[in-house]
């Protein structure tokens, strides 16, 4: 069989017991999510709303309501019980159609799982902020933006130790012009005095 491009022709190839079945079971699914998208997916019927919710179908030996989690169908086996089960799938025969409460309750439980689920995805608006990153330094330690800034806040020791690029101021200084030691003092040579001769001896 060609694969159908809508419900509708996935239901138009089917035998009119299943075709009844299966409609009435779209029907209901519907009701309960009308905004969901119909859809084809592996060749069966399914309902997309927002990520698959669940799905129906049909072979040769019977039809099938698709959960498509295995976890709904545990949660609820003792609603299930007497049904054939596997992993997220409800097989029954078109003379003993799903009762539409348990569809309901079924497809509602669904809708609380995905949910909870694309809840669990949502984060909070801070939390996709990306956190500083830390940058290493040539030590191979690494250091975040917070400890650069505490590293560099600290004082430099105070050396005494003048800024570069300014030389030193230079004190001028006179040079002492030699004293003349005045006569009388120790270190003075006297002078003969002019006129007067050297005694005889």
């Amino acid at each position: 069989m060609p694969t159908p491009r809508n419900h509708d022709e996935y239901l138009a190839a089917l035998p009119a017991d299943q075709r009844q079945v299966l409609q009435a079971l779209r029907q209901t699914i519907r009701e309960l999510a009308p905004h969901a998208e119909e859809t084809i997916s592996y060749q069966i019927c399914a309902f997309r709303d927002g990520v698959m919710l669940v799905g129906y179908g049909a072979t040769p030996k019977h039809c099938a309501f698709f959960l498509m989690s295995n976890q709904t169908t545990k949660t609820h086996a003792a609603d299930l019980k007497g049904y054939d089960l596997s992993t997220g799938t409800v097989r029954f025969q078109p003379d003993r159609p799903l009762p539409v409460a348990l569809v309901q309750k079924l497809v509602r439980a669904r809708q609380a799982e995905n949910a909870a689920r694309l809840g669990s995805k949502t984060k909070p608006a801070a939390a996709k902020k990306a956190a500083p990153k830390a940058t290493a330094s040539r030590s191979g330690s690494v250091k975040s933006p917070s400890a650069k800034r505490a590293s560099s806040s600290k004082a430099a020791p105070n050396t005494g130790a003048k800024p570069a690029g300014k030389k030193p101021a230079v004190k001028k200084t006179t040079s002492a012009k030699p004293t003349t030691k005045r006569a009388g003092s120790p270190g003075a040579k006297k002078k003969p005095a002019a006129g007067r001769k050297k005694p005889a001896s």
